[in-house]
């Protein structure tokens, strides 16, 4: 079994340090041994149990499929349940999943991925149960409404157990709620521009409340799907405006709460963040352009709807194309810098779907259908090669810098 790169050099770290504690005197030999041995001892223990992450990544798909197993069973059979055996079968799903999972995990305490995998399961079934519940009792309220009763009533849960995964899942359901409600304020539903540029800055003050986040232990621990969720909306809008939408709005008077909302969010994880402080290079920069970006985005939207994204001589496309390649290249930079893998993935995902988007944006009409194919293959091949290899040496980069004095 390959050892983490992590506890390698942790490891690596330790033996070090170990050196220079018996020089100084505080260490002895027989010392040194006993904790060289413990750390080999699970090292042992992992290679015969299994990865504690295999397990709790098959516990989630396991949970995943028995809830949706639960919804097609419900659905199959929904005009012949009667309405107070509907609401049975639902309630008894909630009590169930998380009652057994709280057993298992803090209870017997046997089975605590399992258990956790099953409380998931359970913020699942409750956000499936508000909108079954509305339809038992035709209930006529403004849909958006359902994503974000689901998103607020598991937030808090993520926050008690300390669960990454729910509060992942509530994430997802809160920007789920976002776009429904802004199309839903959006008088023209072609005008689908100010909705990105929404997500825009919705993703990057979601980035910024993950640096919130950061810092000692627990509140560190709930950082990671705040970061994740916001870069994920921040390129995939940015990357969706590098297209030609042939639209010249940034935003629309509609949307105004939103981006009030958005900005007194960013001033608030900003402040946070700021109060808090970081050890990490970097966090300054990168905090002051989030904000940056994200007033500016947001003053624009607001003050002028109606004025073209770009001057004269630079179209709104090709304003965003060098917007979105100098943010990749920005968080690649950000992420050598923080020791941020998650960023320099992130970033190598990005760009190689900006440079096929734009191969087939500039090839697809100039050459031959089966040369295009080939040449494509041949450069994502090469792409994927020289990216890979680059990777590998940024992040064994991290390894080698963490281990210098």
């Amino acid at each position: 079994m390959t050892q983490d790169p992590i506890d390698a050099t942790f490891q690596r770290k330790l033996r070090q340090e170990m050196k220079q504690w018996q020089a100084d005197g505080l260490l002895s030999e027989e010392q040194r041994e006993r904790i060289l041995e413990r750390y080999r001892h699970i090292d042992e223990i992992e290679r015969k149990a299994g990865s504690g992450r295999m397990i709790q990544t098959i516990s989630i798909l396991g949970s995943i499929l028995v809830g949706v197993g639960v919804l097609l069973f419900i659905a199959a059979n929904w005009s012949e349940i009667p309405r107070f055996a509907k609401l049975g079968i639902i309630f008894a799903a909630l009590l169930a999943s998380h009652g057994i999972g709280y057993w298992m995990r803090y209870e017997k305490k046997n089975y605590p991925r399992v258990g956790a995998s099953l409380i998931l399961l359970g913020s699942i079934l409750y956000g499936a149960g508000i909108f079954l519940i509305a339809q038992i009792y035709n209930i006529t309220v403004h849909y958006p409404n359902g994503p974000l009763l689901w998103g607020l009533g598991i937030l808090p849960l993520a926050y008690l157990l300390r669960f990454r995964s729910v509060l992942l899942l509530s994430l997802l359901a809160l920007s789920l709620w976002l776009g429904m409600e802004a199309s839903f304020h959006v008088s023209d539903l072609f005008q689908y521009v100010p909705v990105i540029v929404l997500y825009w800055t919705a993703g990057m003050a979601v980035w910024v409340l993950g640096l919130a986040h950061e810092g000692p232990a627990p509140s560190r621990e709930l950082s990671g799907p705040y970061v994740l969720v916001g870069l994920l909306m921040t390129y995939a809008a940015a990357f969706l405006l590098t297209f030609d939408t042939r639209q010249e709005n940034l935003g629309t008077p509609e949307l105004m709460p939103f981006y009030l909302g958005i900005l007194v969010l960013l001033a608030a994880a900003a402040a946070v963040t700021i109060l808090k402080g970081s050890r990490d290079a970097g966090w300054r920069v990168e905090l002051a352009a989030l904000s940056t970006l994200t007033v500016g985005l947001c003053f624009l939207a607001m003050t002028s709807p109606g004025v073209a994204t770009g001057p004269g001589f630079l179209s709104p496309r090709l304003l965003f194309n060098l917007l979105f390649a100098a943010g990749i290249l920005g968080l690649i930079c950000l992420g050598y810098i923080r020791r941020r893998p998650l960023y320099i993935n992130i970033g190598l995902v990005f760009f190689v779907l900006d440079v096929v988007a734009r191969y087939v944006d500039f090839f697809w009409k100039l050459l031959p259908r089966s040369l295009f194919f080939i040449a494509g293959g041949c450069i994502l091949l090469a792409g994927g090669i020289y990216l890979e290899r680059k990777r590998r040496a940024v992040l064994e980069s991290f390894q080698v810098r963490e281990d210098l004095p």
